[in-house]
């Protein structure tokens, strides 16, 4: 699955889903359960008998792509077809062992946050565990990010735990590993498909807190990866909080300097039948530092409602029906009319109005299908 690479499909659909200046002491999070004990029969038999060991083996071998998934097939049906603790067992074995075989397949992640192919045996075998039981996934996953590993395998060292342990505890800890994910300069200077997913983790998280680092990753006209990663994150965050993430936005002078255009897209997801957004919106149309072209993004867009669709590690996306697109046009043209002729709006006037345009077009026309609009 290539990374970052998005298209239109009513909606735009992104490849990548995707760590708040807050640190967190790991050592508050609640402690993991006891590591399982290795069944004796798996203690006594020879390593040779530990049936990753062959296909390790067989991957170190020139294979083709194709080769190479079929292996991993069958290893992942043999795993599942053992009892649950000798499975556990040999996964274990092997990850200790720190050995590791690149397979030349993606990071391709399918719905539902599993992943399709892997890029390395471990990846493989630290997806594997959380399907084989989720308890010991997750307690793996802690020791994993206690480690200098890959940002492949943290990034599903990551999900493992966020699919079982769902304290504010929990959230902390996540968010506080996945902050040293992003901050790890090896990782950034070259990011990996994990890597890039990792993000979504923050989405998971709700943290809201992370919007300083989000916008300084925008800001890096540099680096287009990190940047998009970093406008996706912040963009769903917006999504499921905008009371919250809009002030912050507001108050960003920094952003709003360096992606206008952006930052106005963002405040067009508001949904002005909310007062809390309302208010944030309004304060921010009337501030005298508004610019024209502030103004104009804002007025192509709202109310955005588009979606980016992805397959995420941790996180779906719901479409919204066309009825409630409808219905949220025709409330927010009563709000955007109201505010045209309110004498207070005199210096937005003239952007109010064309926005009153634009959702009457919107209105008059045909029903409009599921999560599109432009």
């Amino acid at each position: 699955m290539p990374p970052l690479k998005p298209i239109l499909i009513s909606v735009f659909v992104v490849t990548v889903g995707l760590m708040v200046l807050v640190w967190w002491n790991s050592s508050s999070a609640p402690k993991a359960e006891k590591s399982r004990q290795v069944p004796a029969e798996a203690r006594s038999a020879p390593a040779a008998s530990n049936p990753v060991i062959g296909v390790l083996d067989r991957l170190r071998g020139k294979t083709s792509h194709a080769a190479a998934l079929q292996t991993l097939k069958e290893l992942q049906a043999t795993l599942k077809g053992m009892p649950r603790d000798e499975a556990v067992a040999w996964i274990r074995s092997f990850l200790d062992s720190g050995k590791d075989q690149p397979t030349g397949l993606s990071f391709e992640i399918a719905p539902g946050g599993t992943l399709t192919e892997w890029p390395t045996l471990r990846c493989f075998l630290l997806d594997a565990m959380l399907a084989i039981d989720p308890s010991a996934a997750a307690e793996l996953g802690r020791q994993v990010l206690e480690k200098s590993t890959t940002a492949d395998e943290w990034a599903l060292a990551l999900r493992n735990v966020g699919r079982v342990e769902t304290s504010a505890d929990a959230a902390a800890y996540l968010i506080e590993r996945t902050q040293t994910l992003i901050a790890n300069p090896v990782w950034q200077a070259n990011p990996s498909i994990g890597y890039l997913n990792a993000f979504d983790v923050l989405v998971h998280t709700n943290a809201v807190a992370s919007t300083p680092l989000l916008s300084g990753l925008i800001q890096q006209k540099d680096r287009r990866d990190l940047a998009h990663a970093g406008f996706l994150t912040l963009d769903r965050l917006v999504q499921s909080n905008p009371a919250e993430v809009l002030p912050l936005l507001a108050e960003d002078h920094a952003l709003q300097a360096s992606r206008p255009e952006m930052v106005a897209q963002q405040f067009a997801r508001a949904d002005l039948r909310d007062p809390a957004q309302c208010d944030v919106v309004k304060a921010w149309l009337l501030d005298p530092a508004r610019s024209g072209t502030d103004l104009r993004a804002f007025a192509a867009v709202y109310p955005n409602n588009n979606r980016f669709i992805s397959n995420n590690l941790l996180t779906s996306v719901a479409q919204q029906s066309g009825a409630d697109l409808a219905q949220h046009d025709r409330q927010g043209l009563e709000i955007i009319q109201a505010w045209a002729a309110d004498p207070a709006f005199q210096p937005v006037k003239e952007t109010l109005l064309a926005m009153s345009t634009r959702l009457q077009n919107f209105i008059g026309a045909s029903p409009i299908p599921a999560g599109s609009r432009q």
